[in-house]
């Protein structure tokens, strides 16, 4: 019996100890899959809404209570002020192509490095077209909460973008 008593008092924490190991390596398979999941939210939003121009693809992947963080439009911070802004883009810049760079998920925050391409072929903000093709930079930041986007962080190169057009920086009062 006491034999059998050492066993057991060696075997508990073993047992013990093995369960705690399956537990935390299952839990974080499933926060990976998880931050996967929101990367691939992310991916379809840049592929469907903002490369094919399907404004439908918003109401899939954005949540009704959205709210846009960007301080180049503070105006637009609701779903349909998106949708809006998108439309205007899409008819004026139809070639407009986001290319992804670096994606890296944590929580439920999914952040991108991003490329733009497009060529301004259409009056855009009251502005008449450049023609010109124009390449700019810029980070994004998502939060995801049961598969939709609730919010979104830009901070993109809009100088440099303007400048790419012939804009000129004019000081003031001159």
């Amino acid at each position: 019996m006491r034999k059998i008593g050492k066993i057991f008092r060696f075997l508990l924490p073993v047992i013990a100890l093995a369960t705690l190991v399956v537990f935390m390596t299952g839990a974080g398979r499933r926060e990976r899959a998880t931050l996967e999941k929101n990367k691939a939210i992310v991916r379809r939003a840049i592929d469907e809404f903002w490369n094919k121009g399907d404004i439908a693809a918003v109401d899939k992947l954005f949540a009704t209570n959205y709210v846009n963080h960007d301080p180049n439009a503070p105006d637009r911070r609701d779903l349909e002020g998106l949708k809006q802004w998108a439309k205007a883009v899409f008819a004026a810049m139809p070639d407009l192509h986001v290319t992804i760079e670096d994606m890296i998920a944590e929580g439920d925050k999914v952040t991108k490095r991003y490329t733009t391409r497009y060529t301004w072929t259409g009056e855009f903000m009251g502005m008449p077209p450049t023609g010109k093709k124009v390449t700019v930079n810029g980070t994004s930041i998502y939060r995801i909460v049961d598969g939709k986007i609730v919010e979104m962080w830009w901070c993109e190169n809009t100088l440099g973008g303007l400048l790419q057009h012939g804009f000129k920086l004019v000081p003031p009062g001159k």
